[in-house]
């Protein structure tokens, strides 16, 4: 074990009084979490990262930790003689030992003794549990490979059970004998309660509570559970027989030692689930909430303790009001926290030296600014002018052609094709092929999608549609293709007739150059899955969040796990078996995918094991040419995504709403500085016309975007504009907009609102838990996984490609010896045979995919895609406003904070009934307090889904194009590369 002397830092002194020789600040207490209370009655618990202690409730609290590390999870050993918590003071998180004494005379200071360090894993440990033998329950790992261990009072250490399951929030009970925790797995959540297992005693598991939004638990000392769930706390007998509602609310949970109290840590932060961003080791709890109107929640969170078990919040009174702290210190903790996290994640690489210094100079100015600031909101206005004065998070690229993708190898591939004298095209198809490889959990050829394409000679671009069709028997009759009712949460009953090999070959034959042969345009991504390539935090994250699903197949495991445990980063992942089917393809171009070996060897395995697909599905599938949506905003003309593809008709209407706003860059602020220009824009994406039963597959239905796309749509639907108001989903129903006023002639498809409307709503709400682009008959709701890129020259070309599996893993399934994902689409279509979009043969679904190309003077001047299920548009739209409204390069456009609207229907929670429910609104960090402030004036609610300083969703690509001058923009969001071409090229000639 290691002393105190490694972590000076961490401890004030070995006796902490009230005061540090600073005023202390005496502001309203909010953001308290996870409560513990010791047998002495003592509690203790986290705020802002420090942790805090109380000799009992109504005293004063004293701060026992200090410095910029987090500290959380504090809980008291069961003699309330010491504190067990976790901390990152070393990197990772790791458990330490506090001892303390409380029952000292003197009621103004805490004695404490030298800490000791319990863990030293590579991994993060965290939420420690101690029982009466002073063995300690604790969580290792992170994300979805979190599991529960056991440390024996002499330092030994050992899994609690060998199954492989998302673990969290052990909780040993009070004699020692039992514990409790959350188990995650495909069916749900659930409170698994179990014997501590020593040697060759028996284990017995017994399922608690199967809520599905359990996220907190403590025993009482009688052996009852308090378990907190989103629908408020509850004590609960550990076999299920009997719960009790204790609170409404809901938070991090403590039953005291005595029993006669819960204490309950509010919080209404929304976890925002995977969603294809990187797990870089960010413990995305660890976040200052501060106070106010910028807060991170204005829902009034408190610590308080009830009566237990009584009438729901009996009792009920507040634990602590306020803290002691000294400004300074507190100010000094945010600013190194956000200052370090951004060195840690974004300017630390060897390529980053350069920024990293200005990142440097940046600390020396602003943090004596932070340190003076006198209350919260000041402290919050120094974090974003720090924000505001970094330096990029990555480099972009800039020559006389360009690739912006989500991975260097990636990106790469379509360099080398370029130089060697290929077109945009063929570098498209170069990149296409290698992110099939080195991201298999995003895209790949058993994928589709769509590409837009700009070329100089042609006055409008073209699309290239590869979406996926359902087979010819598998169509609604088909009834053995869902289980009682439900499709399968995996597997190969759910893939669909794939396009991606078709859209990349038929780009190819029409607009490729020629120049360099088809076969050479996937050498790269064949060298890739031959000799194997680095796999990205990205892909590692994919693998362990979803590890259950990949897990159950053979193919899958044998690619993706060693020993048994999904790969990590910075692990080489091979792929021969992808190299070989890559290798037809090379040889034979679509057919070798469509047709021939691979078809019969993945048709037969697939076939075999309950899909509908057969060899004629795949010999008659074909990528149609089709005329891209276009609209104009301001001095720009918009190029997007086709039918059945809904995404770029819905991009094309929220500009033209937007385009009847003033033009934001007559203020000189980004929409992350002015809330008149983003309240404009938010306003902008709710107002857009319904697009259901119009845009479909224009082979089985007829297209109807005029309602969408019409300008005077636009004009007649953006009178339900107000500056001073947000609008809500009740004022606003696709096409039913009780926001205009009644007098509003008919001259677009609109009507009043009535109690139809209403209940439609709620039950297409209610139908769709995972989402518009997924059945009602889902199993289980996975996170959407695509990518992005985007290619262009100066001579007036340019490509941008959006191609995706479905979800993130697709389907999860691998044929063995064939090496690839497949999509999961067969999902993604209606069960009522009489509207658009239904599971009907050789339909091609629909998507919000939207691949773009905006012109400026009659030629392409900015491509852009993005990646992220819903957030795939507001990525798009967000970037086109950087481009086009504020005139940012592809690099500092894709460095905007984003947002993602959303919104729900029924009353407000806690409201009375009729209470109209805001639109609810997901931010990265990175606006400013005064416009997050504003947002809330307005009414909307906000979620924060990033730390400070993070960029986290919607990952996007682009180019943009100056004359002679090509420069790409690289995301950080993900593992996003740009290269540009600035040498001659070598050129070679078929």
């Amino acid at each position: 074990m290691i002393t105190m002397s490694v972590l000076s830092p961490l401890l004030l002194a070995a006796t902490l009084a009230a005061h540090d020789g600073v005023q202390p600040d005496t502001a309203a207490l909010r953001g308290a979490r996870q409560p513990a209370t010791s047998v002495n009655g003592a509690v203790v618990f986290a705020h802002d990262g420090q942790l805090y202690l109380q000799r009992s409730i109504g005293t004063e609290a004293v701060r026992i930790t200090s410095g910029s590390a987090w500290h959380r999870d504090p809980t008291f050993t069961t003699d309330g003689r010491a504190i067990v918590f976790a901390s990152d003071s070393l990197g990772n998180y790791d458990l330490w030992q506090m001892p303390v004494n409380t029952t000292a005379a003197g009621s103004a200071s805490v004695q404490i003794g030298a800490i000791t360090r319990l863990t030293s894993s590579a991994a993060h440990e965290t939420s420690p549990s101690v029982g009466p033998d002073a063995r300690v329950a604790f969580v290792r790992g992170s994300g979805g490979a979190t599991r529960v261990w056991m440390r024996n009072a002499d330092g030994t250490e050992r899994r609690l059970s060998a199954t492989e399951q998302t673990e969290r929030a052990p909780r040993l009970s009070p004699d020692g004998k039992r514990i409790a925790f959350i188990v995650i797995n495909e069916a749900g959540r659930r409170v698994l309660v179990r014997s501590v297992e020593n040697g060759t005693s028996p284990t017995v598991n017994t399922t608690a509570s199967s809520d599905a939004t359990v996220e907190s638990l403590d025993w009482s000392p009688d052996g009852r559970l308090a378990v907190s769930t989103r629908s408020g706390v509850y004590a609960l007998a550990t076999d299920g027989s009997f719960s009790a509602l204790v609170s409404k609310t809901h938070g991090d949970v403590d039953w005291s030692a005595d029993g006669l109290f819960i204490m309950i840590a509010e919080y209404s932060e929304v976890v925002v689930g995977y969603n294809g961003d990187p797990d870089r080791g960010l413990d995305r709890t660890a976040v200052e909430r501060f106070s106010g109107a910028t807060a991170a929640s204005t829902k009034g969170d408190a610590m308080v303790r009830v009566l237990a078990p009584a009438a729901p919040d009996a009792g009920r009174t507040a634990a602590v009001t306020s803290l002691p702290d000294g400004r300074a210190v507190r100010n000094a903790a945010a600013f190194d926290r956000l200052w370090e996290r951004l060195a840690r994640t974004y300017f630390s690489g060897a390529d980053a030296a350069a920024r990293r210094a200005q990142w440097d100079a940046v600390r020396t100015t602003q943090r004596p600014r932070a340190l003076a600031a006198a209350n919260d909101s000041a402290l919050q206005q120094v974090l974003y002018d720090t924000q505001q004065a970094r330096p990029p998070l990555r480099a972009d690229a800039t020559g006389r052609a360009a690739v912006s993708s989500a991975h260097p190898v990636a990106t790469e591939a379509g360099l080398e094709v370029m130089r060697r004298g290929g077109n945009v095209i063929d570098a498209a198809v170069a990149v296409s092929f290698a992110l099939g490889v080195v991201e298999p959990d995003a895209s790949g050829i058993a994928g589709y999608g769509e590409m837009v394409i700009a070329l100089k000679g042609r006055a409008t671009p073209t699309v290239i549609e590869f979406m996926s069709r359902v087979p010819e028997e598998g169509g609604l009759n088909n009834t053995s293709l869902l289980v009682n009712g439900r499709y399968p949460s995996d597997g190969p009953v759910l893939v669909n007739v794939p396009g991606t090999v078709a859209g990349m070959y038929t780009a190819w034959q029409k607009y490729g150059s020629k120049k360099v042969p088809w076969a050479d345009l996937l050498a790269p991504a064949i060298r890739a899955a031959r000799n194997g390539y680095e796999v990205s935090q990205g892909l590692a994250t994919t693998l362990a969040t979803e590890r259950e699903h990949y897990a159950k197949y053979e193919g899958s495991r044998a690619l993706f796990f060693r020993n048994g445990q999904p790969m990590v980063a910075g692990d080489t992942l091979k792929n021969p078996d992808l190299a070989w089917v890559l290798e037809q393809i090379a040889a034979k171009g679509a057919d070798g995918f469509y047709k021939g070996e691979v078809a019969t060897k993945w048709v037969a395995d697939l076939r075999g094991k309950g899909n509908a697909m057969k060899l004629s599905d795949l010999a008659r599938y074909f990528a149609p040419e089709r005329e891209s949506i276009s609209g104009t905003y301001r001095n720009y003309t918009i190029y997007s995504s086709a039918p059945p593809v809904s995404g770029g008709a819905e991009l094309v209407a929220r500009l033209n709403l937007l385009e009847q706003s003033p033009a934001p860059s007559r203020t000189g602020k980004r929409y992350t500085d002015d809330p008149a220009s983003l309240h404009a824009a938010l306003s902008a994406w709710f107002l857009v016309p319904s697009s259901r039963n119009r845009i479909a597959d224009p082979a089985m239905w007829p297209i109807d975007v005029a309602p969408i796309v019409d300008k005077d749509t636009a004009r007649l639907r953006w009178r339900c504009f107000d500056a001073n108001k947000a609008l809500t989903p009740a004022s606003v129903r696709g096409d039913t907009l009780p926001c205009l006023p009644k007098a509003t002639p008919a001259a677009v498809p609109t009507k009043p609102a009535d109690a139809t409307d209403v209940a439609a709503a709620n039950a297409t709400a209610a139908e769709s838990p995972c989402g518009d682009e997924h059945a009602a008959e889902m199993t289980v709701c996975h996170a959407a996984g695509t990518t992005s890129f985007a290619v262009a020259d100066n001579e007036g070309n340019a490509v941008s490609v959006t191609q995706t599996l479905g979800t993130w893993g697709g389907n999860f399934y691998v044929t063995p010896g064939l090496g690839f994902l497949s999509n999961d689409k067969l999902t993604s279509y209606g069960t009522d045979p009489t509207q658009y979009g239904s599971r009907l043969p050789f339909a091609r679904h629909g998507s919000t995919l939207a691949p773009t190309i905006a012109y400026k003077n009659g030629k392409p001047f900015f491509a852009v895609g993005a990646a992220g299920n819903a957030w795939i548009t507001s990525a798009v739209y967000q970037t086109l406003l950087g481009a086009l409204d504020y005139n940012l390069g592809p690099q500092a456009a894709l460095e905007l904070p984003r947002y993602l609207p959303g919104g729900g229907f029924g009353g407000a929670p806690g409201a009375a009934a009729g209470t109209p429910v805001p639109y609810t609104l997901q931010l990265e960090d990175g606006f400013s307090p005064t416009v997050i402030a504003r947002l809330r004036a307005l009414g909307y609610d906000i979620n924060f889904v990033s730390l400070p300083g993070e960029l986290r969703e919607g990952y996007g690509a682009a180019v943009r194009i100056d004359g002679k001058v090509v420069t790409a923009g690289a995301d950080p969001r993900r593992t996003g590369a740009a290269g540009a071409i600035t040498g001659a090229i070598t050129g070679t000639k078929k």
